[in-house]
C-alpha cells in the first residue's frame, strides 16, 4: 500500500475567506499557527477552503467502499472492468479483497469527519489501519490537521455506539481529550495514545 497526499489549496485561502466575512482585506501571507488551531477546533466554514487530494494505492476493494460512503469526499476508484484492465477474471468472480486504487478529493473538515468514524475501535481493523497510514502521511504536510483527527468518543466526550469498545470507561480518555484540545503533535496524540489505550483496555 502507498499513500500520496497533495494539498490543493493553502491556508491563505482559508484566512482570506475568514477576513472577507469581516470586511477585511486579504492577509497577504500565511496565517499564524494560533489562527490555524482556532480555525481547526472551531471548525468554522473557511476551514473547508483547505482542500486535498488523497491517493491510496493497493487497498482492498471492500475497504475502499467504506471511504466512498463519506459523501463530502469525492471518490475516484480504479476500474475493475475486464475490458479495460485486461483481466481474465469475470467481474462475477472477482474477490472482495481485490486491490484497487482510491483517490479522495476533499477538504480539511471532511478529513476530520472521516477520522471520527474510521478511527473508532468499532470500525474494521483494516479500514482503521489504512486511515492511520493516511494520517501518518498528512502529518508531513499539515501536522495540526492530523492532530485534530480523533475517534468520535474523543471528539464528543462520550461513545454514541450501541456497543462501546470501552475506551470511554478507561482512565486515559481525559488525557487523550487534553491532547486533542491542545492539538498536541500528531505522533503524541495518535500512535502513542493508541498504544496507551490498548494497554489500559487489555
Amino acid at each position: 500500500m502507498k499513500i500520496e497526499i497533495k494539498r490543493v489549496t493553502d491556508w491563505q485561502r482559508v484566512v482570506n475567506s475568514a477576513r472577507f466575512t469581516q470586511g477585511k482585506e486579504p492577509l497577504g501571507h500565511e496565517p499564524s499557527d494560533e489562527f490555524k488551531k482556532q480555525m481547526i477546533l472551531s471548525e468554522h466554514s473557511p476551514l473547508r477552503e483547505l482542500e486535498f487530494d488523497i491517493k491510496m494505492y493497493g487497498i482492498p476493494y471492500w475497504v475502499s467502499n467504506h471511504f466512498v460512503r463519506h459523501v463530502h469526499a469525492q471518490p475516484f476508484v480504479s476500474t475493475s472492468r475486464p475490458d479495460i484492465t485486461g483481466s481474465k477474471v469475470s467481474r462475477h468472480d472477482m474477490r472482495q479483497d481485490e486491490l484497487v486504487n482510491l483517490q479522495l478529493s476533499l477538504n480539511a473538515q471532511e478529513i476530520i469527519n472521516i477520522s471520527k468514524l474510521r478511527l473508532c475501535n468499532k470500525a474494521s481493523n483494516e479500514t482503521r489501519e489504512v486511515w492511520y497510514k493516511v494520517l501518518d502521511e498528512l502529518e508531513h504536510i499539515e501536522p495540526l490537521i492530523a492532530s485534530a483527527c480523533v475517534p468520535q468518543c474523543v471528539y464528543r466526550g462520550f461513545c454514541p455506539e450501541p456497543k462501546s469498545c470501552g475506551r470511554t470507561k478507561s482512565n486515559v480518555l481525559s488525557v487523550i481529550r487534553k491532547y486533542y484540545k491542545n492539538l498536541v503533535t500528531y505522533q503524541s496524540n495518535q500512535r502513542n495514545i493508541q498504544k496507551l489505550t490498548s494497554m489500559n483496555m487489555s
